[in-house]
């Protein structure tokens, strides 16, 4: 039996993110210089995207509230990691990411799924 091909599952993918998805970007805020002067710089690193509601049965009212969205997020052309620390823009709106995860079967990351939260 041949092994299963990870990379190609992750080109469809992205082709189906890119297809039915919309474009967005993840916002990073990094710091620097001295403590008592620091230069805070934004940068949006533009991404494609699949936003969704959750449904009902996954809505608990403590992890996941009402009005979260269940953000998937091509790999293509993304040179970043998406943190906890970032923002995610949707719609020219920002959200909080509460929860980032890879979904990363033999190590190659074919997407990575996001809640948000306004």
């Amino acid at each position: 039996m041949g092994t299963f091909d990870y990379a190609r599952t992750r080109a469809t993918a992205e082709r189906l993110i890119a297809k039915f998805g919309q474009t967005g970007a993840i916002r990073r805020t990094t710091t620097s210089g001295p403590p008592y002067d620091p230069v805070t710089t934004i940068t949006d690193h533009a991404c494609e995207l699949a936003v969704m509601e959750y449904t009902d049965d996954k809505i608990d009212g403590t992890l996941i509230m009402r009005g979260d969205k269940l953000v998937y997020l091509s790999t293509a052309g993304l040179s970043i990691e998406p943190s906890t620390a970032d923002m995610v823009v949707i719609g020219g709106e920002e959200h909080a990411i509460i929860n980032v995860k890879p979904l990363s079967p033999a190590g190659l990351v074919v997407f990575w799924e996001i809640q948000s939260r306004r």
